[in-house]
């Protein structure tokens, strides 16, 4: 999207975005609902017979780089909005993956940074290796998607068990988590099941009997990273139609990621929801917030 028709559909965006601040949020606007309103105003104010693209690249110093950067920020915006929520999983890689394997507005540092520095992330006093953004999308996801189960791999600390479980409860949810590891945590909670088990042998440690019994929407958390294609297959045949899978620290887990997904074709869409709540790929599961279809 280029030149008039960007101009365009900023305007027309612009519009539309002033009228959900009035009815859905009170009046009140967002930083990043101010950062694009005073964008576009800012373009507007440039030379009218020229693209925005030309009159930013001719821009010098603080100036022109603050808008060349609030420019492309807007045009990514404009373009999700375009696509929709819901998207394939091919559509949201690079055509040369090796060559821009970092698809986030989030770098690498930030990242880096946002399950703490000076100490982990905790929750009621052990360590919670989730990022600040993880937290929130979890959260958000909880309330709107009301998984009745919710199953685990790689318990940790336990903690991220116990988290899920208060979601669960503050959001008046009656759910269960199964959170499995080889050497699950000593805990006892009435809303957890923590289960000593190996994911190369996934079938017997959560048998197909007995998962038939656990209620749906399932909410499916890959993070042992062990056997992921197996688990992935496994889990696959026991979803069911608008049950979320998620699979964190997907970079490393790419390959195994496009191979499940094409083969099962149609079955599974990003939910860029949550994906790019806080900027394209903000969360630790790039790509990889999967609804099942």
């Amino acid at each position: 999207m280029n030149g008039d028709e960007l101009k365009l559909a900023a305007e027309t965006f612009a519009q539309e975005l002033r009228g959900k601040i009035e009815r859905e949020q009170g009046g009140v606007a967002t930083f990043f609902n101010n950062f694009l309103l005073r964008t576009i105003r800012e373009l507007n104010r440039l030379d009218p017979a020229l693209p925005w693209e030309e009159s930013t690249r001719r821009l010098g110093g603080v100036t022109g780089e603050r808008l060349r950067r609030g420019l492309a920020l807007l045009r990514g915006h404009l373009a999700a909005r375009a696509r929709g929520r819901f998207v394939a999983y091919h559509e949201r890689l690079p055509v040369i993956p090796e060559a821009a394997p970092w698809a986030s507005d989030i770098d690498q540092a930030a990242l880096a940074m946002s399950q703490g520095t000076t100490d982990c992330l905790q929750w009621r006093g052990m360590p919670l290796f989730k990022t600040a953004f993880d937290m929130s999308i979890y959260a958000m996801l909880v309330w709107e998607q009301k998984p009745r189960t919710v199953i685990e791999l790689g318990s940790g600390s336990g903690a991220s068990a116990l988290w899920i479980a208060d979601l669960l409860a503050v959001s008046g949810i009656d759910g269960h988590v199964y959170s499995l590891d080889v050497q699950p945590p000593e805990i006892e909670c009435p809303h957890v099941t923590f289960v000593a088990g190996d994911c190369r042998r996934i079938e017997a440690t959560f048998p197909a009997a007995s998962m038939a019994r656990w209620p749906h929407p399932w909410l499916v958390i890959e993070d042992a990273h062990v056997n992921v294609a197996g688990v992935l297959d496994y889990f696959h045949t026991r979803l069911q139609p608008d049950d979320y899978l998620i699979v964190e620290d997907s970079l490393q887990k790419r390959k195994e990621i496009s191979v499940f997904v094409n083969k099962h074709t149609g079955s599974y869409e990003v939910d860029t929801r949550y994906t790019d709540f806080f900027g394209r790929n903000a969360t630790c599961a790039f790509d990889s917030i999967f609804v099942r279809r």
